[in-house]
């Protein structure tokens, strides 16, 4: 058996259960179409898509492979839970802080208190760990002309009382991983929409998220938090 059909067959099983889910969904509350499944998983967390090294008194992001290699469906969902941890630093949970906070352009600001980032570039080179260079960019563009986070003295600094809540109206989120091709794969996240009450399950959202091999690495080419 090649490459392809074992990717097939891994994920057919999958697909047709996502695929089942969505329409059952469609019929009930009109809600979205082409969606891409769920199935249910515990991926592991201490998988890193790459490894750090100190240069110049920096850490920067250094992916060891030079060549697209198959990914095991595991291995994606670890990207892809990280992807949402980093991601929800600038929509969720800002990283952590300390005391000493900094006026900077009428807005107060905290020291980022996280082993491996302490200045920009650290952050930037771990967000290109794992996103693509539009979607980091985006990421750090957050808050405009009071970005979430900033640079000052040669520290990063966040900004304080920043973040949000969960959306309270959805629940379960389920994700499958599906084989593009030898150089892409796409995670496909649904999330069960609650009712008023917030135990009654009246529908799902549906999400795709692109995870493809890009100048070298494996990176998320599109990303949003799916509550």
């Amino acid at each position: 058996m090649d490459f392809k059909q074992e990717g097939d067959a891994l994920f057919a099983e999958g697909e047709m259960e996502m695929k089942e889910k969505c329409l059952a969904a469609l019929l009930l509350v009109l809600l979205l179409s082409g969606c891409g499944g769920r199935v249910d998983r515990s991926a592991p967390e201490d998988l890193q898509p790459a490894e750090f090294t100190a240069q110049d008194g920096a850490m920067t992001a250094e992916q060891t492979e030079k060549e697209a290699r198959p990914l095991t469906g595991e291995e994606v969902l670890s990207a892809y839970d990280q992807a949402v941890e980093a991601y929800g630093w600038f929509e969720l949970t800002p990283l952590p802080s300390g005391s000493g906070a900094v006026e900077v352009d009428g807005s107060s600001y905290l020291p980022v208190d996280r082993q491996g980032m302490t200045t920009m570039l650290e952050l930037r080179s771990y967000l290109r760990s794992l996103f693509s260079e539009d979607v980091t960019n985006q990421l750090l563009a957050t808050g405009g002309k009071r970005p979430l986070y900033r640079e000052v003295d040669g520290a990063l600094y966040v900004r304080a009382n920043s973040g949000r809540e969960k959306d309270p109206d959805k629940g379960k989120v389920s994700a499958q991983v599906k084989q593009e091709s030898e150089t892409a794969y796409a995670v496909n996240v649904t999330v069960d929409l609650l009712g008023k009450d917030r135990s009654e399950v009246t529908g799902v959202e549906c999400y795709a998220f692109p995870y493809q091999w890009v100048e070298d690495r494996w990176v998320f080419t599109q990303f949003q938090l799916v509550y």
